[in-house]
């Protein structure tokens, strides 16, 4: 497979993506909440992030600054992030896991401007350690539930509001932002655990995430057809490059499990036909269902392995479109059995 468009940065990835499907009301993003499965379209995701980049020039973000996330996976982090890759701001991703200690180093280090919080939780970590970051401006909150009763801090409800206005008065402006984005320019400054020292930011371009898309995306048969399940951490490389970034590039579907405890669980609801993860988790996984079946008997050690084959052949012909009545029939009975 291929890149549904042809492009060199994210945000001329996103622009020709979006727009060659804003026509389709299949979802780009899935998010559970309620209890189900919500669905979110390329022209809902293309206003939303249009909306907040309008507002994020309006707050004050400019080409280059450093702005951190600091959220679970989530459509908000999406969106923040296509914002501000959008203006040419340089996206500084931190793990909602760590301390307030370590978000300031990272702050200090990086010269980060603003930051976006996905929740109260994030936002008081953020607070603690904002007058020691010489840098630091304003903070956003994602959750527009949750009451805003502190300085400098804004909902993402207000970010939207302000762009709506901004976008009126400007309404040339984030197609020029994205044009003049550069292939060479910073993207993003992504940070190392930090287990031997200080953590150090590691300084990737467009350029270097755009071929890494390119080279996955010819190398693995990925397409529009494709949902994938997104529970690794957005702020690592891994899930950025081949859970989003790649997946947007041909048009497929990302379906966000609500924890990393719940995966198995959203593996049934959604039905991902692809799931980026770690090696580890594979096995364990692998693990428990050899051993499961290992302890059956030989006639059901030979229908699951005869299913197994199944399911594999039958998914090769399927990319192809070249499915036989009898491998549908096959399949059908070692879904069934299996």
């Amino acid at each position: 497979m291929a890149v549904a468009v042809q492009f060199s940065t994210i945000p001329e990835m996103f622009q020709m993506v979006t727009e060659r499907f804003a026509a389709e009301t299949r979802p780009v993003l899935m998010y559970k909440t309620g209890g189900a499965y919500q669905s979110i379209s390329y022209s809902e995701l293309k206003r939303s992030v249009e909306l907040f980049a309008h507002g994020l020039a309006a707050f004050g973000v400019k080409r280059g600054d450093r702005v951190s996330i600091i959220s679970e996976n989530r459509p908000e982090w999406v969106i923040s992030d296509m914002a501000l890759v959008s203006l040419g701001a340089v996206g500084v991703p931190v793990y909602p896991t760590l301390t307030a200690k370590q978000n300031e180093f990272i702050f200090n280090d990086a010269g980060v401007r603003f930051v976006i919080v996905s929740n109260q939780f994030q936002l008081n970590k953020v607070l603690k350690v904002m007058s020691d970051v010489r840098s630091l401006e304003k903070v956003i909150l994602m959750n527009d539930k949750e009451p805003i009763t502190y300085a400098n801090t804004y909902s993402f409800g207000q970010i939207m509001e302000m762009g709506e206005e901004f976008a009126k008065k400007h309404p040339d402006f984030l197609r020029q932002s994205i044009a003049a984005v550069k292939p060479e320019d910073l993207l993003t400054l992504i940070y190392t655990s930090g287990t031997t020292g200080n953590p150090k930011g590691v300084m990737l371009s467009h350029k270097n995430l755009v071929c890494n898309i390119i080279s996955a995306t010819m190398a693995i048969p990925i397409g529009l057809g494709d949902l994938f399940l997104s529970f690794l951490p957005l702020s690592h490389s891994f899930e950025r490059m081949a859970g989003y970034y790649s997946a947007m590039a041909v048009g497929a579907t990302i379906a966000y499990a609500e924890s990393v405890e719940t995966v198995a669980a959203n593996v049934v609801e959604v039905k991902p036909t692809i799931v980026t993860t770690v090696p580890r988790l594979f096995e364990r996984i692998h693990g428990r269902i050899i051993k499961s079946v290992d302890a059956g008997s030989m006639a059901q050690k030979r229908i699951f392995y005869w299913a197994i084959e199944v399911g594999r052949q039958y998914q090769r012909a399927k990319r192809k479109n070249a499915v036989s009545p009898v491998l549908k029939a096959q399949n059908a009975i070692a879904d069934r059995l299996v």
